[in-house]
């Protein structure tokens, strides 16, 4: 890749006046965050999720025409079938699952809907929504560089000029600030972890630290080592906790939920992804607190997760991009949020630590969990500092994860709750980033209307 210094200096300068306005002024820092999600994302979180709904649809359909067997590159994939779902699953939505899959249900029955409703709105949350930003940056990525041989696509596409700089300043920011919220993520649980099985209370900035330093030596080791092998851990420590979590709460429930509630939450997709709570002030705030917070946040991750899933997709068909990226993540999503949602009301579970005390009494659950996260985070904060670095300079990889660390160290000293600060962070950061993403996804249809007509001018000059 090309040296881009001058862009990386941007964007550096752009994450330390970040850390340093929430450092110095957190009152106004949160105020502000708070005034533009209720302001912007409110009033026009659509702009988020219709694109997401639009791009599962087009694709659903490209699937099952002759263009789901369009290549991206030339020869076989670089990686196995299940080593590459397992770098999707641990670098897409991990941790994330993880951590909310108990937590999403909860928030929403105690707000006083109904289970099958709070396992609904999680659906639509962390479903195709989610996964369908993911596979339309994939796409576009993997495209531009496989079969249009173009370097830098978040640049090239847009000329390389003033403005496609300033748009490549903020998706490396966004990505600074999404993995930020993983670090948080990871910290409590593990800090919990430290003081149950070894009785020591480590501070969180300790914890981030400690963090970073695990994901400077994935890194270190290189793609087909690192987080290769780390993802596929990932993937069977996660497939053993959710299997643990079925076997020993109410399994036929857990079933009989997600078969009944799967067609439903298909048939109200639609609905629920292009929501925009017409006539109900109420309903419209809730959307902005979660449904478009969400999808803002989505768009935080796209760029980070989907030019890692271009990476590693490699000699990979528009149709496996389809099935693996979107709708084998999403279904398995639906799965998880049932088995941990219904495990953890009935278990009375406030978090996905609480559910493996109460399941089991000598630990090995609560062990396997600590463990599952600290992989989790190392993966994700891998891939994306080699995002960064991809979309920057050379060799910056571990500048960007410490670069992560600072920002998460500066936020959890803000009071409050965490994961709704930085998630109101993440949201407020997406909508420069969203415009951003429409202006790629335009460039990008452009340079292949424009590729499509030069090889028609070709083919008729030659007959």
């Amino acid at each position: 890749m090309n040296q881009n210094i001058t862009t990386s200096v941007a964007t550096v300068a752009t994450v330390i006046a970040l850390i340093s306005f929430a450092a110095l002024a957190p009152g106004p820092f949160q105020t502000l965050l708070d005034a533009i999600k209720v302001n912007v994302i409110g009033n026009f979180g659509f702009i988020f999720t219709y694109p997401a709904f639009a791009a599962s649809i087009v694709f659903t359909v490209l699937m099952f025409t002759p263009l789901g067997r369009l290549r991206f590159g030339q020869g076989d994939p670089e990686f196995s079938t299940l080593a590459w779902l397992g770098m999707l699953f641990a670098t897409g939505m991990g941790i994330g699952l993880v951590t909310w899959g108990v937590l999403e249900p909860r928030y929403h029955v105690d707000a006083g809907h109904s289970t099958d409703q709070a396992l609904l709105y999680a659906f639509n949350h962390w479903g195709l929504l989610a996964w369908a930003g993911y596979l339309a940056i994939g796409v576009i990525f993997a495209h531009a560089m496989y079969n249009l041989n173009i370097d830098k696509p978040a640049e090239t596409l847009l000329g390389g000029g003033f403005l496609s700089k300033l748009n490549l300043v903020s998706l490396v920011v966004s990505t600074v600030i999404g993995l930020s919220l993983t670090f948080s993520y990871a910290t409590d649980p593990l800090k919990q972890s430290l003081e149950q099985f070894f009785g020591i209370d480590a501070s969180p900035t300790l914890i981030i630290l400690v963090l970073s330093l695990f994901a400077i030596a994935s890194s270190a080791s290189g793609l087909q080592r690192g987080i290769k092998w780390l993802s596929n851990y990932n993937t069977l420590f996660a497939l053993f906790l959710m299997v643990s979590v079925f076997v020993l709460t109410s399994p036929l429930d857990i079933l009989g939920t997600f078969t009944r509630l799967l067609p439903e939450y298909l048939v109200k997709y639609p609905a629920m992804a292009t929501d925009i709570g017409l006539g109900d002030p109420e309903h419209k705030a809730w959307l902005a607190d979660w449904l478009y917070a969400f999808e803002a946040a989505w768009y935080g991750w796209f760029v980070f997760t989907g030019v890692f899933i271009a990476r590693i997709s490699k000699g990979r068909t528009l149709r496996q991009l389809v099935l693996g990226v979107m709708l084998v993540p999403s279904l398995f999503s639906c799965l998880w949020f049932t088995t941990f949602g219904l495990g953890g009301l009935e278990t009375g579970s406030e978090d996905v630590f609480a559910l493996m005390a109460t399941l089991d009494s000598h630990g090995v659950l609560s062990a396997v969990l600590a463990l599952n996260i600290l992989l989790f985070f190392v993966t994700s904060a891998d891939s994306a500092g080699l995002v960064c670095e991809m979309l920057t300079v050379r060799r910056s990889r571990a500048f960007w994860i410490v670069a992560m660390a600072a920002l998460a160290v500066v936020i959890n000293w803000l009071e409050g709750d965490i994961f709704k600060v930085i998630l109101t962070l993440i949201s407020v950061a997406a909508v420069p980033v969203a415009f951003g993403i429409f202006a790629l996804v335009a460039a990008f249809l452009v340079r292949i209307r424009g590729r499509h007509d030069d090889l028609s001018d070709r083919q008729g000059q030659d007959s």
